[in-house]
């Protein structure tokens, strides 16, 4: 019998999802869209039936997104979406900031050739896509190669716990010129590590996660998952008397 070869495509995705992967997905993505608000019951057995899956990687998946801050059990009553509103987004992003910062320091520091050429990989190919699942999917290998390079186990272990936080592709497909500014972000932090310059490094980072957080924030209260801020308060003119005068 003869093979043939017909060239297949690599596939996009660095694993094949599990249930629990697309329970938890999907989870994120019904309080993100505000389907799921703070304090609604999550429904567990209407997930399994819209996914087609079973019970139990729902509640796996439940399990880690209560690591994130998301859900909450209570007991026999069930599982319920925990506070969310903008303080959970920025807390979030302004911790992630600092980890990630640690490793590109300790990248930078380093500059360990191998590592270098890995980053430039990365960031080359990401400048040749329009993609979004695949500029995501190369702005996480950036990310995971800095963590790794870091050479940390604890740092590694904390910052994969805090990866998956917003659902799949959610940020560069609601989030005006997500895609030029991730892949700018590549490069910019890229050029960073390149100089050997840590303190750059460490400060790109951190501003990157701050912004990344802070576009989230407005974008979730554009569509009224989080309400408007109050206005700031009037101040009335001072007078005369109120001078003194």
């Amino acid at each position: 019998m003869t093979v043939v070869r017909v060239g297949l495509p690599k596939p996009k995705l660095a694993y094949v999802p599990s249930s629990a992967d697309v329970a938890s997905d999907y989870i994120r993505t019904l309080v993100f869209t505000g389907v799921l608000r703070g304090g609604n019951k999550v429904p567990i057995e209407e997930i399994a039936q819209v996914l087609n899956i079973s019970r139990q990687p729902v509640r796996e998946a439940l399990i880690e997104l209560s690591h994130d801050g998301l859900v909450q059990t209570d007991g026999r009553r069930g599982t319920f979406v925990a506070d969310f509103g903008p303080s959970t987004i920025r807390d979030h992003y302004e911790l992630y900031g600092l980890l990630q910062s640690f490793a590109a320091r300790r990248v930078t520091q380093d500059r360990d050739p191998a590592v270098l050429t890995a980053l430039r990989a990365i960031e080359r190919e990401a400048r040749s896509t329009v993609d979004v699942a695949e500029v995501t999917r190369l702005a996480i290998e950036f990310t995971r190669v800095i963590n790794r390079a870091a050479d940390n186990t604890r740092l590694r272990l904390v910052i994969k716990t805090m990866t998956r936080f917003t659902p799949g592709e959610y940020y560069l497909n609601n989030i005006p010129d997500a895609l030029k500014r991730s892949r700018t972000g590549l490069r910019s932090q890229l050029r960073a590590i390149e100089a050997g310059d840590p303190d750059t490094a460490a400060a790109g980072s951190l501003k990157t996660w701050h912004t990344t957080g802070e576009e989230l924030i407005k974008h979730l209260r554009s569509i009224g998952v989080f309400p408007d801020p109050p206005p700031a308060p009037t101040l009335a003119p001072l007078t005369g008397a109120d001078h003194g005068l």
